[in-house]
């Protein structure tokens, strides 16, 4: 009875382990564009809230443990929740740069707050490399 409680609360814990999609995979920046990552990493007890974003011209609503690649020309990038003006973030990108954007969600009693933080690349690589590709769904 104990080991079939066992292996049923571990099929139920690893059944929840993140987004679903292709592993990530570098790929350099093509020539006079940056690339840009947005990722949320997976938290054992995250919020299952998936916000609506938008990150430069690219809006998506991420899993926890998922993450979205996009290009974007050189000019200031702003990411943001819709309709909440206090999650905008800006940052410059330039052509031929990779940047690392990690979104953090967190979910205390009714309100739902998303934040946006520009990681650098090593730190970018490390977590982003426990995510899954997700597609757009704008």
């Amino acid at each position: 009875m104990v080991r079939a409680l066992i292996g049923i609360l571990a099929c139920v814990m690893l059944a929840g382990c993140g987004a679903q999609g292709e592993a990530y995979q570098p790929t350099p920046p093509p020539a006079a564009k940056s690339v840009i990552y947005i990722y949320r990493p997976y938290k054992f007890l995250s919020s299952q809230a998936n916000p609506m974003i938008t990150c430069g011209h690219e809006s998506i609503e991420l899993e926890a443990g998922g993450y979205y690649r996009f290009e974007e020309e050189s000019e200031q990038v702003t990411c943001s929740v819709a309709g909440d003006a206090k999650s905008e973030y800006k940052f410059d990108a330039h052509a031929d740069e990779e940047y690392f954007i990690r979104e953090e969600v967190d979910t205390s009693g009714l309100s739902t707050q998303t934040r946006f933080r520009l990681v650098n690349k090593a730190v970018g690589h490390d977590e982003i490399a426990e995510c899954n590709r997700q597609g757009i769904k704008q």
